[in-house]
C-alpha cells in the first residue's frame, strides 16, 4: 500500500515537474514575436513581446508551421526574364500549388553567386529566416486571411485587407521567363497571352519565416 502511494506521489510529482516545459499549441492567428515566443493576441502586450510576423499555418504537430511578416518588404521585380536559374520549373497550376518550400527555392537564389539582382528575393532578411514563399504557401495563406488580417491589425502590422487590389511575388518559377504571383482575389497567375506575368514586373514582397 506504502510503496503504490509513493509510486502515484511521484508520477503526481513528475507531472507538476513537466508541465511548465510543455510547449502550448500553436493556432492560426498567434504572434510571433521577435524572441520566437509565439503568443496568442489576447497574451500579446506590447511593452512584453516585439512582434514580427503573424501565424498562417500550423502543421500536424500544432507546433511548427509558417509566419508572415507584419508589413511588406517592398515592391519591385522578381529578378530577370531571361535567366534560367537551378529552381525546377513548374509547367501547370497543379504542381505550383503543391511548392510548400519557399524556403529552398529563395535559399537556391541567395546563396546561387548570381551577377544580377534578384529584387524580390534581395529585399528579405534571409540571414534570419525571412524568404520568399512559394505559391502553395501564398494558397494557404489566402484561405486564412481574415484570422491573419484581425491579427495584423492587433499588433499594428499592414493587413492585406488595406489594400483592394494587391498582388504577391512568389519564389515559384513558371518557366525561364516568368514565375508565379497570387492576386487580392486568390487567383494564381504565370505569364500567358492573357496576363504579363513576367520577372521584371513589379509586384509586391512580403516575407514568411518557418517556425
Amino acid at each position: 500500500m506504502r510503496n503504490k502511494m509513493i509510486k502515484h506521489l511521484m508520477t503526481a510529482l513528475l507531472i507538476l515537474v513537466a508541465a511548465p516545459f510543455v510547449k502550448a499549441q500553436v493556432h492560426v492567428g498567434d504572434i510571433l514575436c521577435e524572441d520566437g515566443d509565439i503568443v496568442s493576441p489576447a497574451n500579446y502586450v506590447i511593452s512584453e513581446h516585439n512582434a514580427v510576423g503573424v501565424v498562417f499555418y500550423v502543421d500536424a504537430t500544432k507546433h511548427h508551421g509558417w509566419a508572415v511578416a507584419l508589413n511588406d518588404s517592398g515592391k519591385d521585380q522578381w529578378g530577370p526574364n531571361w535567366l534560367d536559374t537551378p529552381l525546377r520549373n513548374r509547367k501547370n497550376i497543379l504542381q505550383a500549388k503543391n511548392d510548400l518550400d519557399g524556403y529552398s527555392n529563395t535559399k537556391v537564389i541567395v546563396e546561387g553567386g548570381y551577377d544580377v539582382a534578384f529584387p524580390a528575393f534581395d529585399f528579405l532578411d534571409f540571414k534570419n529566416g525571412w524568404y520568399l514563399p512559394a505559391i502553395g504557401q501564398l494558397k494557404r495563406l489566402y484561405a486564412n486571411l481574415d484570422e491573419v488580417d484581425e491579427s495584423l491589425s492587433a499588433v499594428g502590422g499592414s493587413p492585406f485587407s488595406s489594400n483592394e487590389d494587391w498582388e504577391y511575388w512568389s519564389s515559384t518559377e513558371y518557366y525561364i521567363c516568368d514565375a508565379w504571383s497570387m492576386d487580392s482575389s486568390g487567383k494564381l497567375y504565370h505569364n500567358d497571352e492573357s496576363y504579363n506575368g513576367n520577372k521584371d514586373d513589379r509586384k509586391l514582397i512580403r516575407g514568411v519565416k518557418n517556425f
